[in-house]
């Protein structure tokens, strides 16, 4: 089960996309619009790590896998999505937990 909000990562992308909640995960059709890919992920706010998964048209799956999302990990993402957007200030970002880094995330707060 995945604890919500969740962070989008595709694959050779450096930005990532915060999904809110199930119903916006289900709903958003520019979540889903190109497919998945192998690399995509969805990382919750708890660090476990989802694989996104196209069944047809409008409808997705979200596999867990056996992986969890370090913190460390974590942030050098949000430091590589942060660098592509132009944030100055990138390399100064740190949080106490993976909770707290997808929250600032989705609240724009880097």
């Amino acid at each position: 089960m995945v604890v919500w909000p969740a962070v989008l990562k595709y694959e050779g992308d450096q930005e990532l996309s915060v999904v809110a909640d199930r119903h916006t995960w289900e709903s958003d059709a520019d979540l889903h619009c190109f497919g998945f890919q192998p690399g995509d992920v969805l990382i919750d706010s708890a660090g476990q790590v989802f694989r996104p998964q196209s069944l047809r048209p409008g409808e997705t799956r979200l596999e867990m896998s056996d992986q969890t999302m370090r913190l460390d990990d974590l942030v050098d993402l949000i430091k590589a999505h942060q660098s592509c957007l132009g944030a100055c200030c990138a390399a100064k970002v740190s949080f106490a937990s993976v909770a707290e880094a997808i929250d600032a995330l989705s609240m724009n707060t880097l």
